[in-house]
């Protein structure tokens, strides 16, 4: 072998590197992950039932898809840290109605959420707002008692504005019919009222039944109209044209009517002095009497 061989081979320029095999380093990386490295398979190492598994398969094969396994892994450690409660399978599952509401601190009976007295307007402290009946369904439905105190209150914060757009909407109508009232009957307008009122009071059977008539009647539009005209009948002495008839009387009234005018020599049924216009309504009233009492024994 000539001396100017190295059997190393280390004189050859183009070998320098102990740990090439022959490729020349071009400095080029190669391709794979951002800094050149190449992206390893993470599911190779896996066992084959594992690497197979629905939860592994959802995941790429490389370093994102690790990490995302990874992140996963975590969030689901996280869950089970929870106290955990079985789903109820249905309504009818009572069992586990149970657990689930012990777990929620749901009061085993309805007086146990303790509601509050909402405080009302002081125009609406006489409705009544069934508390009781509202925890009973807030209890009915499974409601937690943050739930049913929320609910509570926006329940009665409901009641409220309704209570007060009607209130709104029946001012307004009250208004409308009092001024197109005094409109028509100009300054006699509360006279009218205020005699109205008093008949009512004349009439009435004591001063509770007077009071009811009156505030009933007053807060309607009808009512204000009705105890107006009312008066105005009585101011204009105009009460005494109407005529009242009884169109109907039990068989014992009509044969009491019927002998108190036979009896009364007076009446125009029995007085020859009556009209014949007179003496032939009479006999016709006497005669419905009659029939009256026919109709009540089952005759024609």
């Amino acid at each position: 072998m000539p001396d100017n061989l190295d059997p190393l081979n280390e004189g050859n320029p183009d070998l320098t590197d102990a740990g090439n095999t022959g490729t020349p380093d071009t400095g080029t990386p190669d391709a794979g992950t951002p800094d050149g490295s190449a992206d390893p398979s993470w599911k190779n190492g896996l066992s084959t039932d594992l690497r197979n598994s629905p939860f592994v398969n959802k995941f790429d094969d490389n370093t994102a898809g690790l990490n995302k396994a990874f992140e996963s892994h975590g969030n689901l450690e996280k869950l089970l840290g929870h106290e955990k409660v079985p789903i109820p399978k249905d309504e009818n599952d009572t069992e586990g109605w149970n657990r689930f509401a012990k777990a929620m601190g749901i009061p085993d009976k309805a007086d146990g959420y303790a509601l509050g007295n909402y405080e009302m307007p002081e125009h609406m402290k006489d409705m009544g707002i069934d508390k009781e009946r509202f925890a009973e369904v807030a209890h009915a439905h499974k409601l937690t008692p943050n739930q049913t105190a929320g609910l509570w209150k926006v329940y009665n914060e409901a009641n409220i504005d309704s209570y007060n757009k009607a209130m709104s909407s029946h001012d307004a109508k009250m208004t409308e019919t009092i001024n197109r009232l005094k409109g028509e009957w100009g300054d006699s307008y509360d006279t009218n009222v205020e005699l109205g009122q008093m008949v009512i009071n004349k009439f009435s059977d004591d001063q509770e039944t007077n009071d009811f008539l009156v505030a009933s009647l007053s807060s309607d539009p009808r009512g204000v109209k009705f105890l107006a005209k009312l008066g105005n009948q009585f101011a204009e002495n105009k009460i005494g044209e109407f005529k009242m008839k009884r169109f109907t009387l039990a068989p014992e009234e009509a044969l009491s009517e019927i002998e108190k005018i036979t009896k009364d020599p007076s009446h125009p049924y029995s007085n020859p002095q009556a009209s014949d216009k007179e003496h032939k309504e009479a006999i016709d009233y006497v005669n419905n009497l009659y029939a009256t009492i026919n109709r009540a024994k089952g005759q024609v």
